[in-house]
């Protein structure tokens, strides 16, 4: 038997580590040293010296690996594990922070209280309209004008006449 491969009867997350690992290039030390592990880390996974890992040990292997601990530990058959991870996670997470930021500098220097599901709301079209476009970069700069437009059209919402016609 070679040496670190996982018995048959191992857990499905000691085989699905071992598959991700391998699929990467990493031996075990390199992806113990990689997700900050003690380099034996994943060997004694493979040995079977850890049944279960902590959350933040299957977290911070995760990461290094690029997936999730969902998907880290689950079944490779089901649903859920065959969800592509979003492939620019960090750069998502940049770019709702910019927008946040952005909506709450505007709406202050407007003197506008939102309520969270119109702010939510506003997010959520801006950060749409920036994912579905072609040039990433330049719709960012476009940030502050739509969002001028989104309070602008909110306004507008709420003052509008009734439309319920009085009897």
């Amino acid at each position: 038997m070679a040496k670190n491969k996982p018995l048959p009867t191992a857990p499905r997350w000691v085989q699905n580590l071992r598959n991700m690992m391998e699929d990467q290039g990493f031996n075990p030390r390199s992806l113990s040293l990689k997700a900050g592990l003690n380099p034996t880390a994943v060997r004694d996974m493979f040995e079977g010296r850890s049944r279960f890992p902590r959350y933040d040990t299957a977290m911070a292997l995760a990461e290094a690996l690029h997936t999730t601990p969902a998907r880290l530990m689950c079944d490779p058959e089901s649903p859920e594990s065959n969800e592509p991870k979003a492939p620019n996670f960090d750069q998502d997470t940049e770019l709702l922070a910019e927008i946040i930021t952005r909506l709450q500098e505007v709406s202050a220097d407007k003197d506008r209280k939102l309520a969270p599901r119109d702010f939510a709301a506003m997010v959520l079209t801006i950060y749409r309209r920036i994912r579905e476009s072609e040039d990433r970069k330049k719709k960012i700069s476009t940030i502050r004008p739509q969002i001028h437009d989104l309070l602008e059209y909110e306004m507008l919402r709420r003052n509008r006449p009734s439309a319920k016609k009085t009897k």
